[in-house]
């Protein structure tokens, strides 16, 4: 582990540039990669204790170095990474991003021509059966009997090949607001399937996770399915070699409120791309809506007692069904959503949250940008609510060592998807405000994922010169590539230690090191496509700001 923390992806010309170091030098050097002269010196601040990572931590800024080239910093005999000066450096990392969801593809062949040397054949091919205790014994003597629905398609959720309602919904949540934000960002070909077809590659993309979720509503009464998943979690082989049998299970409220948010955000956005698909998203997601207002008490999904694949459990629906009322709203008008929009407002104790499990911040996005009549209180009341969060995370970030706004009891799993949520909070309280006062947080937690943290790793694989190698990740761990399906971020430190292998390795560890680059350590090193979506929608708002102009 070096002594010298940078993104090590590197920066535009004319953001600000800061290094991080452990040690009791005070100058550091910018080098030319190419011919090693100094192009810059410049002196270290004080020292200062960082709690997280229980490092004695100093910084160097460099931004005046800004012509485009090749870099490393030299302090005393410490090199750093190399890094690039360019203006496509977030536009080359948010690609990989998105092209990391495309490589989460199911039941579909990926080709060379498209996934390199991470081809694999089509999967998950076999019908999936509405599950019952007793299927298992049925699928042998009475297969007729057990229904079947067609749920081919959508992606493998994260390192196993479940596909969860849910986390679907999130994933495209965050991808399309990134497009509605920062359409101009997407306007180019990430080399997927559909790359040579009229439109967007995002919302081709976007488009794979909505037509899985559409398979999901159930056609009788507009509810919606919770997984597709098999009993059990496979072994590390790759997706065509899971072959035992798939089972779709309960509907849920959280996931039929979730679906009807989502699917009335597709009506918006693909409205000017495929009018008809953009009709059919309005009415599945007014059907779903339907069947919540004839339920109106929660219907929360438990895993039966004798399946271990993924649950994705709530507690609640309240936050699902403020989100479902406050995107419908917006994208017909229809009053009555407006009014029930108002009566969940004043049930839910917090609305920022962007979470898989508590959505309640997307509901207060999509009101507080709405150009639909609003209530002018009650959009004071969110943006003083939403902009007082914002504050919070400014203060946490003066506080840690890194710039960054992770409390101790953040370092969870999937602490980096947390993070991202906050600059994804940041960046919304930058619109609201009509100018870049969080800028700083939001560039300090991309540099984080990309290097610049107590790990000296980048959490994305394939970007940077010390990336994650052993996600835990079935296609990494079992293709006989020795480089790991690129563009995929890991969940990073877990403080609780909820993996043999990284208890093993990190007991005792400050919570920023909890982490193990090993594809045993689920709870660590696991990916998911709904933290990628959140890094693509903060990518997204660094490539506006600094490449577009470029």
């Amino acid at each position: 582990m070096g002594k010298i923390r940078i993104n090590q992806m590197g920066y535009t010309s004319d953001r600000r540039k800061q290094l991080i170091y452990i040690g009791n030098e005070m100058t550091f050097k910018v080098m030319d990669a190419l011919n090693h002269h100094v192009v810059m010196l410049g002196k270290l601040t004080e020292q200062r204790f960082d709690e997280a990572s229980q490092d004695y931590v100093k910084t160097g800024d460099f931004s005046e170095v800004i012509d485009p080239g090749s870099y490393y910093i030299q302090i005393g005999e410490e090199r750093s990474y190399t890094f690039d000066i360019s203006p496509r450096q977030p536009v080359i990392c948010t690609d990989a991003l998105l092209k990391g969801i495309y490589y989460q593809r199911c039941g579909v062949e990926l080709k060379k021509e498209h996934a390199d040397p991470w081809q694999h054949a089509s999967c998950h091919l076999q019908p999936s059966y509405v599950f019952r205790q007793d299927a298992e014994l049925l699928l042998k003597l009475k297969p007729k009997e057990i229904e079947q629905i067609d749920t081919l398609g959508g992606w493998h959720d994260a390192g196993d090949y479940g596909r969860y309602t849910v986390g679907t919904i999130k994933t495209v949540a965050d991808i399309m607001l990134a497009y509605e934000h920062y359409e101009s960002v997407f306007d180019h070909p990430i080399d997927i399937l559909e790359s040579s077809l009229e439109g967007p590659d995002v919302l081709y993309e976007v488009k794979v996770g909505l037509d899985f979720l559409l398979k999901m509503q159930k056609i009788s009464d507009g509810s919606v399915y919770t997984k597709v998943a098999s009993r059990h979690f496979p072994g590390m082989i790759m997706p065509e070699k899971d072959t035992k049998p798939l089972f779709i299970f309960d509907t849920s409220s959280p996931a039929t409120a979730g679906f009807a948010a989502v699917m009335a955000m597709a009506a918006r956005i693909y409205g000017k791309m495929n009018l008809e698909y953009a009709e059919r998203c309005q009415r599945a997601a007014e059907k779903a809506y339907q069947w919540l207002k004839l339920n109106p008490e929660p219907k929360l999904f438990k895993n039966p007692s004798d399946i271990t694949s993924g649950e994705y459990g709530d507690k609640s629906d309240l936050d699902e069904r403020y989100w479902a009322a406050a995107q419908l709203y917006r994208t017909t008008g229809d009053d009555s959503y407006h009014k029930d929009f108002i009566a969940f407002y004043g049930k839910l104790k917090g609305r920022t949250s962007l979470g898989w499990q508590n959505v309640s911040g997307y509901a207060t996005i999509a009101y507080l940008f709405s150009e639909r009549d609003i209530n002018p209180n009650l959009y004071e009341e969110l943006r003083h609510e939403w902009l007082d969060f914002a504050d919070t995370l400014e203060q946490r970030s003066r506080q840690d060592g890194y710039g960054i706004t992770l409390t101790r009891k953040e370092y969870c799993w999937g602490s980096t998807m947390v993070l991202l949520n906050q600059s994804m909070h940041l960046i919304i309280a930058n619109r609201l405000l009509g100018k870049p006062l969080y800028d700083e947080i939001i560039q300090n937690s991309w540099d984080y994922i990309l290097g610049r943290n107590p790990m000296d790793i980048s959490y994305v694989t394939g970007l940077g010169s010390n990336a994650i190698r052993a996600p835990h990740h079935r296609p990494s761990a079992a293709d006989g590539v020795d480089e790991p399906v690129p563009g995929l971020l890991s969940g990073g430190p877990n403080i609780n230690l909820q993996d043999e292998v990284v208890r093993k390795l990190c007991k005792g560890n400050p919570p920023a090191k909890c982490f193990a680059d090993h594809t045993e350590s689920f709870s660590t090193n696991e990916i998911d496509t709904y933290w990628n979506s959140v890094a693509i929608y903060v990518g997204a708002y660094q490539c506006s700001k600094y490449c577009l102009k470029a």
